[in-house]
């Protein structure tokens, strides 16, 4: 009975907390209140982000203490995408079942002990556990800020909201690379992913303090737990269904898992690694480099947007963009003799270059439904991020095919401007048929 007592006392104490967060918050401005329970859901975003790219600048010590090469490092780096791309299509149920206040600040805590267990690991089976919590916390970020800036403000203001809150999430990148490479070196790579894993902490409070669900959302009757469970499968499936069935919708997603490629495999782990043995730099020198690509598809995403509406024409800035961005990265990768200043301006073109390819979501939108449109982007998202669970180990892999057997003094392997080049090339190569896909999809832009 005073076990009784005491959980009462508890639930009690938790409902006036909440009662009082309500208060403190609604008693603002509502547009203030809104830009606040965004722009800490974009925070989450932002964290994110850092922890997706973090392995990048550390390459050479994960290789040393956990003994591996790069084939097993690419696939250890594509453990976050292991649980990151399965979760997108039900992280759209999920969100609107639990509410974005439980599902960020659930989602960041799942962050932070993924980072806590990654830093501690001494097994590569250990550290693969970690960066796949890592994954699995992430995948509601972005889903999770669309569905504030659907509730929380006017509609016209949800393009501009939900593009900014992909540019914050390449900000993040940017953290990720020369940032974080100096807490790495100052610190070593375990002791930087425990501060990550406090930082994650702090935004699950954060979120849990500040993020409200509206309260007309959610349903006066609640349905119990084997009607919900019905009612989200039946929902998913047949939204689902609708989609996959489409076979436009499969061309539009390899055409954006080709695109990604820029990104997944080249500037969020082997950018750093090439661009150190390119040009004789530290790996602070070389994230900024690799950080270039980041901010130039923050600004060629929108850009990219723009010009499509000016052309009316989803195709052609596509398209333009695969080839553009195809020749680009050639230029970059087999003409070695680049100084290091023209190659910060060349990543930074090829991500302007590449922002064409955020076009995937409205051309699989507009090519399905309405009343799919959330299923049709997160079927479209889990396409595009297969891209880094088969190529980051396969560039990998191909390094590890051409290594020539050469280590440093700590023991980690040493791999020629050569071997990258040939392990590089699928990026071109896939580039290219993504340009080459487009021919068969069919112009969405609305007449």
């Amino acid at each position: 009975m005073l076990q009784t007592q005491r959980e009462n006392t508890m639930r009690d104490t938790f409902d006036d907390y909440d009662h009082c967060a309500d208060a403190i918050i609604n008693a603002g401005a509502a547009p203030w209140k809104s830009w606040l329970i965004w722009g800490t859901a974009a925070l989450f975003y932002l964290y994110e982000y850092i922890l997706r790219v973090s392995p990048s600048v550390m390459t050479n010590q994960l290789m040393q203490d956990f003994g591996v090469t790069s084939a097993a490092l690419g696939v250890l780096a594509s453990f976050y995408y292991y649980a990151y791309t399965p979760l997108q299509i039900p992280c759209g149920v999920i969100v609107d079942r639990l509410g974005v206040r439980r599902v960020i600040s659930l989602s960041a805590l799942f962050c932070a002990m993924g980072s806590v267990i990654f830093s501690q690991s001494e097994s590569l089976l250990w550290a693969q556990l970690g960066r796949m919590l890592m994954g699995a916390g992430s995948a509601c970020a972005y889903l999770s800020t669309a569905k504030i800036a659907a509730e929380w403000f006017p509609p016209k203001k949800f393009a501009i909201i939900t593009s900014t809150t992909m540019g914050i999430g390449l900000i993040g990148a940017t953290f990720g690379g020369k940032p974080f490479a100096i807490v790495v070196n100052a610190y070593g790579w375990r002791d930087a992913m425990f501060m990550a894993a406090v930082v994650g902490a702090g935004v699950a409070l954060a979120a849990w303090l500040i993020i409200r669900d509206r309260k007309e959302t959610v349903a006066t009757t609640q349905p119990t737990i084997v009607e919900a469970a019905v009612l989200q499968k039946q929902t998913l499936l047949s939204g689902l269904k609708v989609v996959a069935s489409n076979p436009q919708s499969w061309l539009i997603g390899l055409y954006g898992c080709f695109m990604y490629l820029p990104l997944s495999a080249f500037a969020e782990l082997w950018a750093v690694p090439y661009l150190m043995q390119l040009h004789g730099i530290d790996n602070e020198v070389a994230s900024s480099a690799s950080i270039m690509v980041f901010i130039g598809m923050a600004i060629g995403c929108p850009v990219s947007a723009w010009l499509s509406d000016k052309v009316e024409s989803r195709l052609k800035v596509m398209g333009f963009s695969a080839l553009a961005t195809a020749f680009m990265f050639m230029f970059i990768v087999y003409c070695p003799i680049i100084p290091l200043n023209l190659t910060f301006g060349l990543l930074f073109v090829t991500g302007v270059l590449a922002g064409g390819q955020i076009l995937y979501f409205a051309a699989a939108k507009e090519i399905n439904p309405p009343q799919t449109s959330a299923t049709t982007i997160a079927f479209t998202n889990t396409l595009v991020m297969v891209s880094a669970i088969i190529f980051q180990p396969l560039l990998g892999y191909l390094l590890d095919w051409n290594w020539e057997g050469l280590r440093t003094e700590a023991g980690i392997p040493m791999y020629s401007i050569e071997a990258y080049q040939i392990a590089l090339s699928p990026v071109p190569i896939f580039l290219l048929v993504s340009w080459f896909i487009l021919r068969f999809v069919r112009e969405t832009y609305p007449k």
